[in-house]
């Protein structure tokens, strides 16, 4: 699997093989905050293509990193590209992470937008 990783945290061990192809099928962002997001949403989107696995971690509410991100606000820059969050899983004790696909690719809507 073709992978790229954007701003990944210093320490961060993320066991992704790096690569520099210019559409990676899975793309893993990080974004400390919103100011964050918009630099690496820039980047995720010029490597995004259909079909593909884009992720963007933030860190969890009441961890040691604050921000002004959480699961329902402060993701503009991906939803005003057409993007929706589909799904969130933790990745660890400060990360969580969203993933996001273009509004086509999604079947059903279950939920407002």
């Amino acid at each position: 699997m073709v992978c790229a990783v954007i701003d990944p945290p210093n320490g961060m061990k993320h066991g992704l093989p790096a690569s520099t192809a210019s559409e990676p099928e899975l793309i893993l962002a990080f974004a400390a905050d919103r100011a964050s997001l918009g630099r690496a949403a820039a980047r995720a989107l010029d490597l995004y293509g259909v079909g593909g696995r884009l992720w963007f971690a933030y860190p969890r509410k009441g961890g040691p990193i604050r921000s002004d991100l959480d699961r329902d606000h402060g993701w503009e820059p991906l939803t005003q590209a057409g993007l929706l969050p589909v799904a969130q899983v933790p990745l660890d004790n400060i990360w969580v992470a969203l993933r996001f696909r273009l509004r086509e690719e999604v079947p059903t809507l279950t939920r407002k937008v």
